[in-house]
Formats: C-alpha cells, sequence, structure tokens
C-alpha cells in the first residue's frame, strides 16, 4: 500500500466526497503527504476497484465513499506494519546511540 492509498483509506474511515477528503489531507504537513485532484480521483477508483472503498451515495454532484470491512482490516494491518518498521528504526538509532 503506498502513501496516497493509506492517507485516503484513513480518511474514508468515515464516509466523504473526494473533495472533502482533499481538503482534510491538505491539513496535513505538505512535506508528509500531498495527493492532487487527478492522483486522489485515480486513486478512489482504485481503491473502490479493489473493494477496499465503496461508493455509499451521492449529495447530487459528488460522490461519497466509505471504507468497507476489508479496507479497515488492509488499513489496520498497514498501521501494525508502520509501527513495526518505526520500532525497529528506533531500536536500531537506540543502539547505535548507546554504542
Amino acid at each position: 500500500m503506498n502513501d496516497s492509498q493509506f492517507y485516503i483509506l484513513a480518511a474514508l474511515v468515515v464516509p466523504r466526497h473526494g473533495y472533502a477528503v482533499m481538503q482534510m489531507l491538505m491539513q496535513v504537513d505538505s512535506q508528509t503527504i500531498h495527493i492532487g485532484p487527478a492522483t486522489l480521483y485515480t486513486t478512489l477508483r482504485q481503491l473502490v476497484e479493489a473493494g477496499l472503498l465503496e461508493r455509499c451515495a451521492s449529495d447530487g454532484t459528488n460522490k461519497i465513499y466509505v471504507i468497507t470491512a476489508e479496507g479497515r482490516n488492509r488499513l489496520n494491518d498497514e498501521i501494525a506494519r508502520k509501527r513495526a518498521m518505526v520500532e525497529f528504526a528506533l531500536h536500531a538509532l537506540d543502539q547505535h546511540e548507546q554504542s
């Protein structure tokens, strides 16, 4: 799972339309993540096709998306993987500083 997919899945634990996702992600440090409109809508489509998101409604002109049970499982797995990566790096840094 790439960073864009991760952030989009996390943003859609509650139903939102694409523009609301983009606004939410713009509040994150720009050095951390930048997802333009083309990337956002392409990734939304890919996540729907993969069964990780579903369209749950429309408010007229905007399509509203929400994470599926499978998407939530994958997001939780990715969070655990990232935590393990951080723990490994912190351990390595700690060992280096002690030597």
